[in-house]
């Protein structure tokens, strides 16, 4: 097996798609969501997301990367405008019409519309969640950060309400066992895997010998 070395130039050098796909494997698998979101005036958006990010659990927030907004970002605009979203997490059973919500589809093009998969909504909350998702999480806006550095954003949503669609996802500890419903989980921007349990350990404290913990309680 041959070591490879890659200084920042040499990165740089690379061909554009290929640095992309490169950086983008780079920091290894992330969960997979669709972020659903609505232009006020009827049409319904659904973009695909890896880049989704725990914030905080008091109270509850969770964050996702924006692009930048040199281009339109229907995702961004939509949520700038009625100030609320979804995230649906991606399983084995719709990731193909999952992934092709990344396609560039005009701002009234519904992407719900385009791949067959359904819209649904709680009585509470204004955007909508994709019906075959498991686990459908609300948040309402919160506030955005400019990531000067790559021109990109940090946008915090708060989490306002959970469904979850299957018994066996919640455990008796509050964890959720995301694998039980087959979530997938994102490689660069066009491969996915479904994660398999390995292990679960109790909280780590110095110099005592970590428990092992089992995944269903």
């Amino acid at each position: 097996m041959s070591r490879k070395y890659f200084s920042q130039n040499d990165i740089l050098a690379m061909d554009v798609l290929y640095r992309r796909t490169f950086m983008n494997t780079l920091s290894g698998f992330k969960p997979a969501f669709l972020i659903g979101t609505t232009n006020g005036q009827g049409t319904h958006n659904l973009g695909t997301f890896n880049s989704i990010v725990h914030i905080g659990a008091n109270p509850p927030h969770i964050g996702f990367i924006m692009r930048p907004l040199t281009v339109p970002r229907h995702t961004y605009s939509n949520i700038a405008n009625t100030g609320h979203y979804t995230l649906n997490l991606i399983t084995a059973g719709f990731v193909d019409k999952a992934h092709q919500c990344s396609a560039k589809y005009a701002q009234d093009e519904s992407e719900f519309e385009a791949t067959g998969l359904r819209p649904c909504f709680s009585e509470s909350f204004p955007a909508p969640y994709v019906k075959e998702a498991p686990v459908k999480i609300g948040l309402r806006f919160a506030e955005k950060h400019h990531i000067a550095s790559n021109d990109v954003w940090l946008i915090v949503g708060e989490v306002m309400e959970v469904i979850l669609e299957h018994d066996d996802l919640l455990q008796n500890d509050g964890f959720l066992a995301l694998h039980e419903v087959q979530g997938v989980s994102a490689l660069g921007l066009d491969a996915y895997y479904l994660p398999a349990p390995l292990r679960r350990f109790a909280y780590a404290r110095p110099h005592q010998k970590t428990k092992q913990l089992p995944f269903k309680q």
